[in-house]
């Protein structure tokens, strides 16, 4: 995964070199720091956002898979 070098992230997308699990870490990893903040705000509650957020997680698995996994296109 690139975080710091971006240019090396963009010839590998132009040349498909990234694979469709490293794409998927790229929305993932994101979105369960956006979870972890969610689940400790004070405007939430603790229970109805850890359901939220297993539901998110459970859908883009589900999501993943149909796509083909690892062997799918453009996720």
């Amino acid at each position: 995964m690139y975080f710091f070098n971006l240019k090396a992230l963009l010839l590998d997308l132009k040349h498909n070199n990234v694979t469709e699990r490293e794409s998927a870490l790229y929305v993932v990893i994101p979105a369960m720091i956006m979870m972890g903040y969610s689940y400790y705000s004070p405007q939430l509650d603790g229970l109805e956002s850890l359901v939220d957020n297993v539901i998110f997680l459970i859908n883009f698995i589900i999501l993943f898979l149909v796509n083909g996994g690892n062997n799918g296109n453009n996720f």
